[in-house]
């Protein structure tokens, strides 16, 4: 097999300061390929003094720089989880304040309890589900009003993952599954060129 002469092969200047090579223009285009180089990776035909990119070298035919990716359209009207994501955020809201309705309603004196450990019981769930199902049931109902802002996709996480602790386990798994789509991203300014 022949051997390739010295002017045909490159050295390479690493991030770490050490010089590899020399190499073929078949292996410096393979470590391109490999993720190995970058197009502004420093190197040398051997024997020359100067360190150029490795876009420079014409014969190597590696281009300047990565091909932009296009952002994902913004689509003109809204996916159609906004709309499932807004049902379970009324609905949620719905449930905890019909817990909150049911339990002040039961400590009110309206059930006949067998014991007073019983009403106490019932008296601090009432107090609990007030001071945190009402405030549960406010950010829900805030959440279902959610517009194109970027931050109401990142927001959209809470509800959600509020939901998957009980039992709106089985409904909030697609949901999650549909918010992280590009589309739902790029409807609330979420593009993943950002």
């Amino acid at each position: 097999m022949e051997t390739p002469s010295l002017q045909d092969q490159f050295e390479v200047r690493g991030d770490d300061g050490n010089v590899y090579g020399p190499e073929t223009a078949e292996t410096i285009r393979r470590w391109h390929a490999e993720h190995r180089l970058e197009a502004q990776s420093e190197m040398r035909r051997v024997g020359e003094t100067e360190w150029r990119p490795l876009s420079a070298f014409e014969q190597l035919k590696i281009p300047s720089s990565k091909p932009t990716p296009n952002p994902i359209p913004v689509p003109t009207e809204a996916p159609g989880v906004i709309l499932w994501y807004r049902i379970y955020n009324v609905l949620t809201a719905v449930m905890y304040l019909g817990l909150v309705a049911l339990l002040w309603w039961a400590k009110s004196g309206v059930v006949e309890f067998e014991s007073p450990e019983e009403e106490m019981e019932v008296t601090i769930l009432a107090w609990v589900f007030l001071v945190i199902g009402l405030p549960l049931a406010i950010f829900h109902l805030v959440c279902c009003f959610m517009t194109h802002r970027r931050w109401h996709w990142v927001l959209g996480f809470f509800p959600i993952g509020i939901g998957m602790t009980g039992c709106c386990l089985p409904f909030c798994i697609p949901l999650l599954i549909f918010w992280l789509k590009p589309e739902t991203k790029a409807w609330l300014g979420r593009n993943q060129s950002q």
